[in-house]
């Protein structure tokens, strides 16, 4: 089965790089990675293209900007990002197996939040480059910050290095 990804991803991704590096780094990003322009929200892309874009990131300005890059995507969610200021992080949590199916045609996520003042979210299938865990780092980061709660996040697994699936820990 192909992996697969909507074209909002794709666009929040060029987005955050004509945001931070402006017109001159999202034309850089498109030519490096020879990508055309203009992706269709409703439509599915190949993964690939998402792996090359964080990559491009990575590589040309630095690693920390893909977890910056996820939390972008969560900020920048239109009027999304302004109701979840209104939701908590875990009610988040709950739906973010449902939403994260909606979007990419690969993987499986899990997320527990039978723990008081813990939320653990599971990746499966999902990330095959560092670069993809960063995001997911940056995109628990800034679910934290946008239900305005005080929270800690770690990658306590990770399939790229050979466990079973991805896990984030957030201590709330």
């Amino acid at each position: 089965m192909e992996r697969r990804v909507r074209g909002s991803i794709l666009n929040s991704y060029m987005e955050f790089i004509k945001k931070k590096w402006g017109k001159e780094g999202h034309e850089q990003c498109v030519k490096d990675i020879g990508i055309e322009e203009g992706f269709k929200n409703g439509h599915y892309y190949r993964d690939e293209i998402r792996e090359n874009i964080l990559r491009w990131i990575s590589r040309e300005k630095g690693e920390v900007y893909t977890v910056e890059c996820g939390k972008y995507i969560v900020s920048n969610l239109g009027i999304l990002s302004w109701l979840v200021r209104f939701a908590d992080t875990k009610t988040l949590a709950k739906k973010f197996p449902k939403n994260f199916s909606e979007v990419y045609a690969y993987g499986r996520v899990e997320a527990n939040t039978d723990e008081e003042n813990v939320i653990v979210i599971r990746l499966y299938d999902v990330n095959r480059m560092k670069e993809s865990c960063n995001v997911w780092i940056g995109v628990c980061q800034g679910a934290v910050e946008m239900t305005n709660a005080i929270g800690e996040v770690r990658k306590t697994k990770c399939a790229v290095d050979g466990d079973e699936y991805c896990e984030y820990t957030i201590n709330l």
